[in-house]
């Protein structure tokens, strides 16, 4: 099966290889991410001119970055087919790694992850405001699963990146005019300005979904329906299928579940956000956002509708909402300041001490970009500060915990991306970090993160105790007693402390490379929740990416300035 796929990218490789070397051209169905250079180098301008940035989302077309004014590539009209190719010889290591939670860590899937894939072969066609990929690539996330605490991997070792190949991160369509865009694909986006967003985590490196966005100078729509894989192990479909009756009521929650449907499961988990902005003011920007959660039922037509905030929801065995409330704005150039709100749930004056706790998360922060004259560099001093309470984004179901599961090739496992703060519930974080970014790619940063992190996961299950139900997932009503199992898991844990410095740079060459390297060392306080126990963690990379973008290939050669 391996050398089939081998066979396959180098056939790919060589029919890009005999066109010729060519310009590529922007689309504007094309999609932008808030990471790429292009807007964040455009982003950066505004802030130190004293405009706003447009929006929180962080995946616009290219349609919408002209809109605001943003300068992007020469358009290409009529249809159009091209393909690009790139390698990497990279050297990857580590020592001293926790691997306790690791399918469920996605901090340390991005620590070990290579930016770029190893290899990569995409085909990109559409027309003026039509654009399509494909993309063939290999890259590294299964190390994750492999690893041993310390270890190391590198392009001459290629029957090791070879048996840890997944699957392309990349694929969609999407269209787009001067007012609005529809994507359907794999794609990376999220929501948030921060460095860890609390509500569509914007460090998950794709969603399987489809997106829309409505624009104007004042108000901006944006909704999403994602999926997650619906693969459970034995546990965790123990859990999701449970049921215990007590009266009228079945499942974990025997106290507000109604509903005698939730007995039955189907394997379905879906995720749907909605989303208006305003800016009112070329200086401030306001959000509103809701989010649901569905799983272990075929989706209502009332889940899809995207124009209904807030969802009724009175059976909590197949669905869960969230609610965000944000704004963004520059009280004087330079400076950009933000704020989130997060509600997952909120405990009534009505309800009993026994009822779910209030379950909120926020954040603030401000980036800073710095007044040094360089023609073609920009420098920013970024500061957040965020807060998850210890249940946020938990439920009982795995269906209903805030995670998107991504199954490794073979389909044995998976890994539990966060939908939210890429670290889950239950934490603290601090991060201050510099940034230096040339208009043509080259970037510097560094930073420093303070990660105070409590013993609560998503989706984490225990084995029951004598009484007890086989599985029991780690919830909320812990403390009252009722299982043996889940209290055993908090006793004696304590939050752990993890200071986090790290080094990063990108490096753009003549003849299509581009190099890369970085250093993340992290001190561990209460390392494995235990108390006094200490760690010390170290990853490394570096790499030298060559990419080869080929000629286009269009029944019209028309080119227009935006």
């Amino acid at each position: 099966m391996h050398g089939k796929k081998r066979y396959s990218l180098i056939f790919l490789a060589g029919l890009f290889l005999f066109l010729p070397h060519y310009h590529i051209f922007a689309q504007n169905g094309k999609i932008l991410n808030s990471a790429d250079t292009l807007l964040e180098w455009a982003y950066m301008g505004m802030i130190s001119e004293g405009r706003n940035i447009p929006t929180t989302v962080q995946s616009i077309s290219i349609a919408e970055a002209e809109y605001y004014g943003i300068a992007t590539e020469k358009n290409q009209e009529g249809l159009f087919l091209r393909g690009k190719v790139s390698i990497q010889p990279f050297i990857l290591g580590w020592h001293g790694l926790d691997l306790t939670n690791r399918m469920s860590d996605s901090s340390l899937m991005n620590r070990l992850r290579l930016d770029d894939p190893i290899l990569l072969g995409a085909v990109e066609f559409g027309s003026t405001s039509f654009y399509g990929i494909f993309q063939l690539d290999f890259i590294n996330d299964s190390v994750v699963k492999y690893a041993d605490s310390s270890g190391f991997l590198a392009i001459w070792e290629p029957q090791e990146y070879l048996r840890w190949w997944t699957f392309p991160e990349v694929g969609y369509f999407s269209w787009s005019n001067k007012n609005a865009t529809v994507v359907a694909g794999r794609l990376k986006t999220g929501i948030g300005l921060g460095e860890s967003n609390l509500f569509l985590n914007g460090q998950a490196r794709w969603y399987d979904h489809v997106q829309f966005s409505w624009w104007t100078k004042y108000f901006r729509l944006f909704c999403l329906w994602g999926t997650s894989a619906s693969h459970l192990n034995e546990q965790e479909y123990y859990v999701q299928t449970y049921s215990e009756q007590n009266g009228n009521s079945w499942g974990w929650d025997t106290e507000s579940n109604h509903d005698a449907a939730t007995q039955s499961s189907v394997p379905f988990k879906m995720f749907t956000y909605h989303r208006i902005e305003f800016k009112p003011f070329s200086r401030v920007g306001f959000g509103a956002a809701e989010m649901q959660l569905v799983g272990g039922k075929i989706p209502d037509l009332f889940n899809f509708l995207p124009a209904i905030y807030w969802h009724n929801t009175y059976t909590p065995g197949v669905s869960n909402v969230m609610l965000l409330l944000d704004a963004w704005f520059i009280p004087v150039r330079n400076v950009l300041v933000y704020g989130e709100f997060l509600m997952d749930d909120t405990r009534a004056p009505s309800e009993s001490e026994d009822a779910k706790p209030n379950c909120w998360g926020w954040e603030i922060g401000t980036k800073v970009i710095l007044p040094i004259p360089a023609a073609n560099w920009r420098f920013s001093i970024n500061f957040e500060y965020n807060h998850v309470d210890e249940w946020t984004y938990n439920r009982w179901q795995p269906y209903l915990t805030m995670y998107q599961r991504q199954l490794i090739t073979g389909g044995w496992d998976g890994f539990d991306i966060p939908l939210g703060h890429p670290e889950g519930g239950d934490v603290d974080q601090f991060m201050l970090k510099g940034i230096a970014l040339s208009r043509d790619g080259k970037r510097i940063e560094a930073g420093y993160v303070l990660t105070i992190k409590g013993p609560v996961y998503l989706n984490k299950i225990v084995q029951g105790a004598a009484g007890d139900p086989d599985y029991i997932p780690v919830y909320y009503d812990y403390d009252s007693g009722k299982w043996t199992a889940t209290k055993d898991y908090f006793d004696g844990k304590v939050r752990k402390y993890i200071h986090g410095v790290t080094v990063q740079a990108v490096w753009p060459f003549p003849h299509n490379l581009e190099a890369n390297a970085s250093v993340d060392v992290r001190y561990v306080i209460n390392a494995e929740h235990i108390s006094g126990k200490k760690a010390v963690e170290v990853v490394y990379k570096m790499g030298c990416k060559w990419f080869y973008e080929t000629k286009t290939l269009a029944n019209r050669n028309t080119e227009t300035q935006p």
